[in-house]
């Protein structure tokens, strides 16, 4: 039952800080993911910037393809020297519009590209007829050669691109999408906005502070208090019950003190437990066989049947370890129904704790945007369910042998006890033998007392008429209808008792004697009726009167 007890506050205390940390589970999971992202700003800050560097990175190609000067300057003067050379006319620009700026520009600058691609391919084409006609004049006479190498100077055939279609061919609107121009100023735009948006961003929060209360303790806290309380309690238990241990190891000082008190009353006291039945062994005149009476008071040495006192002695002890028993029953009893009942909560109460959360958070900057977190925890109560130790089945055969060895050993000391007159006989002989002529003498005079009493209280019953009260209507009803009524006799109250010491006759096989005189229904034990001389003291008594009656009537009769 401590091991059990113990297991409780164990379960409490674990329960308590199973609680608490649900508690705290549930309102991590409510309020720290949003303290953990307004924190985490602070420190994302300069991520946040590399971010933005990086897009700045990213879209410097693109700049530099829309807006760079450089390379379109040297384009456009290799153009328009070969517009000189061939004479065509530089292609106008006449958009101004501002939203279409860069479009305009970019669309310019491929067409620039293509031109220049078709420039070069001219130059080329020209500079090939010109080191012809240079090798083919070289080679023959010059008359050969103004007969023969004239062809080489029809170099108009490398004017490409208006034999080719002139500047429609280079017209870069056909295979550019519309509104290239204004998503590109959207980036440009957008990228100075984030640049300018995260320039100068500080974050400023303010932590509440929480009034600190005093003697104030959390679940964890307090279950280790309660576990070592309870240990606490457990160990001043231990400790008074090996002072009690202790204490009754000098019990055997009380055998010594009654042992020294007894001695006393023995030599002091004649009557002090003078109640043995000695001598019979060496043939001398004794006391047996003893009367009824007798036999509740005095020990017959050579019987086992104690005494009434004994028994009486016997029945009060057996009756205070029986309410022992049932005190140490009801423990067992409550042990069993206490595990029991932790064995259920632990076989039906196993509850496995299943935490989600969900948390949308917006964040509007200029713009939309959403973080979603899903947080999911398990737990169970499986540590903090009970484990009941049961008693096992020796300790409670130990306890009940304990009880019966007790009760044989409380029939035991009857016997035992007996041998301390036998002790103090031996040591103290001529105070014995007082002691056992004191008991003849005794016990003679209350037989002849005890015999005179009865007789006289039966001789005053007989000459008053009052015997026949002693018989009631089962009794009369059995005496006069014997065949009719015999069945009454299994019952105390329809059988007759002894005239003189008033024992119930027995049920079955009765040694009692009836007075065989017609019309005389009073019955004797067997030792009364020797005691009496085999006579009916009754009839005895009834005869004395009427003789007596007769002498009055002859002393009459002569005095007339």
């Amino acid at each position: 039952m401590s091991k059990n007890s113990k297991e409780v506050v164990r379960v409490f205390a674990c329960t308590a800080t199973l609680t608490y940390n649900l508690t705290k589970t549930r309102f991590s999971l409510m309020f720290k993911p949003f303290a953990d992202a307004i924190f985490g700003i602070k420190t994302e800050m300069q991520e946040v910037k590399e971010t933005v560097r990086s897009i700045r990175d990213v879209s410097a190609p693109i700049t530099g393809e829309m807006e760079d000067e450089q390379a379109m300057k040297k384009i456009k003067e290799e153009n328009d020297y070969l517009d000189e050379l061939s004479k065509s006319e530089k292609p106008t620009n006449a958009t101004n519009k501002e939203a279409a700026v860069y479009e305009k520009q970019y669309l310019k600058k491929v067409e620039t590209r293509c031109m220049n691609q078709f420039i070069k391919a001219s130059i080329k084409c020209r500079n090939m007829f010109s080191s012809g006609y240079d090798k083919c004049y070289e080679t023959v006479t010059w008359i050969a050669a103004w007969i023969l190498c004239w062809p080489m100077k029809l170099d108009f055939v490398c004017n490409i691109a208006e034999a080719l279609g002139g500047a429609s061919r280079c017209d870069p609107s056909k295979h550019i999408d519309p509104g290239f121009g204004e998503g590109y100023t959207y980036l440009k735009h957008s990228r100075f906005s984030l640049s300018q948006n995260f320039k100068d961003v500080k974050l400023q929060y303010k932590i509440g502070k929480i009034k600190q209360l005093r003697d104030l303790r959390d679940a964890r806290d307090t279950s280790v208090a309660i576990l070592q309380h309870v240990k606490s309690k457990q160990a001043i238990f231990n400790s008074i019950f090996n002072i009690i241990k202790r204490v009754l190891a000098f019990v055997f000082l009380k055998i010594i003190l009654n042992c020294q008190e007894y001695e006393e009353k023995y030599l002091k006291d004649i009557e002090f437990d003078n109640v043995y039945i000695t001598k019979k062994s060496l043939e001398k005149r004794t006391l047996l066989p003893l009367k009824k009476i007798e036999r509740t008071q005095l020990v017959d040495p050579l019987t086992l049947k104690p005494l009434k006192a004994e028994r009486q002695h016997i029945l009060r002890e057996s009756f205070l370890l029986i309410l022992e028993m049932i005190t140490a029953s009801t423990f067992i009893l409550l042990d069993s129904l206490f595990f029991e009942a932790l064995d259920i909560i632990r076989r039906h109460s196993k509850i496995d704790y299943l935490t989600t959360g969900k948390h949308d958070l917006m964040l509007q900057i200029k713009g939309k945007s959403w973080l979603k977190k899903r947080i999911k925890i398990e737990r169970s109560n499986e540590e903090c369910l009970p484990r009941p130790t049961s008693m096992p089945k020796s300790y409670i055969l130990k306890i009940y042998g304990t009880y019966f060895s007790i009760w044989l050993m409380m029939w035991l000391q009857t016997y035992t006890q007996r041998t301390r007159r036998l002790i103090c006989a031996y040591f103290f002989r001529k105070r014995e033998k007082r002691r056992v002529l004191f008991l003849y003498n005794e016990t003679l005079k209350r037989r002849m007392g005890l015999l005179r009493h009865m007789k006289k209280n039966l001789d005053r019953k007989a000459r008053a008429r009052r015997l026949e009260e002693n018989y009631n209507v089962l009794q009369i009803m059995t005496i006069k209808y014997p065949k009719e009524f015999s069945w009454l006799k299994w019952f105390k109250a329809g059988r007759r008792k002894c005239l003189l010491c008033e024992e119930v006759e027995p049920r079955k096989q009765s040694d009692f004697i009836e007075c065989p005189n017609e019309g005389c229904h009073f019955i004797y034990c067997q030792e009364c009726w020797k005691d009496m001389g085999d006579k009916c003291l009754v009839c005895a008594v009834e005869s004395e009167t009427e003789d007596d009656f007769t002498d009055e009537n002859d002393d009459d009769y002569e005095e007339f």
